[in-house]
């Protein structure tokens, strides 16, 4: 991806884009990021004419030129949910939090993904409530839903506040709907965390999970733009659940989502505090095994 500024006014800027094929993408934006023109020959106009990589190479240009207008200028033109700057001053805060503020922060978040697993015996859940009830209108097995709970930071840089725990769920096929619960600040958060239901019992584990899908979520960032991420951001794993779908159906697109997959660059670099002492972690690992420490050490996460 490449553009430049071709022209600003007191209202908006007008953005030429080139994207990862070398078409050129004319785009014009106000000055908080909202885009009110987009023109380019290669591509159909009409967005049911055109193909899935099209329309992705049409995404990624709109995303690229807010993103790039945002480090050119003063101006702060990217959406909250695609700053990789944002969602990693997000991951630093969350991961200097103790397990008490990760206990009084999030545990309405970890009980709720823990209750899933109160009917299964190789998980100690310890008789864990459940704090929400599912939605009656949710359709699917009770494990199909998606948790989230957004993030906001002071003007220090930690976390200020956490909303309640938000559920996706479809109501339908291809329909999905969200219900909040708990309070929400009157602005816009600095990142939101996405936990399907998973067996953490500790809080440091469960805190970690949340930092990595930051991570995960950072690389949507750069990949939703057109743009490879950074190495330390070369991740597998689910990140945001909209780029799990695209990387699920669209051809265009690596599975990022899959900590087994066979992308070059990209590893499934998860690795949590574990409640265990670090002779019990040595008797756990083998490091000539082709197994990924992951796999070898899931099953401490799961235990107290």
């Amino acid at each position: 991806m490449d553009a430049s500024i071709e022209g600003k006014t007191d209202e908006g800027i007008g953005i030429k884009v080139f994207d990862n094929s070398g078409v050129e993408h004319r785009i014009e934006m106000y000055l908080h990021g909202e885009i009110v023109y987009h023109s380019v020959d290669e591509i159909p106009a009409d967005p049911s004419e055109r193909t899935t990589t099209e329309d992705e190479r049409f995404t990624q240009a709109r995303r690229y030129a807010q993103y790039y207008v945002a480090q050119e200028t003063e101006h702060d033109t990217l959406p909250w949910d695609l700053s990789p700057d944002r969602f990693e001053d997000v991951r630093q805060a969350l991961m200097a939090l103790s397990s008490d503020e990760i206990e009084e922060l999030f545990g309405d978040l970890l009980a709720q993904s823990l209750s899933h697993y109160r009917d299964d015996p190789n998980v100690d859940t310890a008789g864990v409530s459940r704090p929400f009830d599912l939605p009656a209108d949710k359709i699917g097995t009770d494990d199909a839903v998606l948790y989230k709970q957004e993030l906001y930071l002071d003007d220090a840089g930690d976390i200020e506040a956490v909303s309640g725990v938000l559920i996706t769920y479809y109501v339908a096929r291809g329909e999905r709907t969200t219900v909040r619960h708990g309070e929400t600040p009157d602005r816009d958060p600095d990142a939101c965390v996405e936990v399907s239901p998973a067996p953490f019992v500790a809080p440091e584990p469960f805190r970690d999970y949340l930092v990595y899908n930051l991570r995960c979520q950072i690389r949507d960032c750069y990949v939703g733009m057109g743009l490879e991420p950074p190495e330390t951001y070369k991740v597998l794993g689910p990140g945001q659940y909209r780029f799990t779908g695209k990387y699920q159906h669209f051809d265009c697109y690596p599975k990022y989502y899959d900590k087994d997959a066979a992308i070059p660059g990209y590893s499934h670099d998860f690795v949590p505090e574990l409640p265990i002492s670090d002779a019990e972690l040595g008797g756990l690992v083998d490091p000539t095994s082709e197994t990924s420490l992951y796999d070898q050490i899931k099953g401490a996460l799961f235990s107290r």
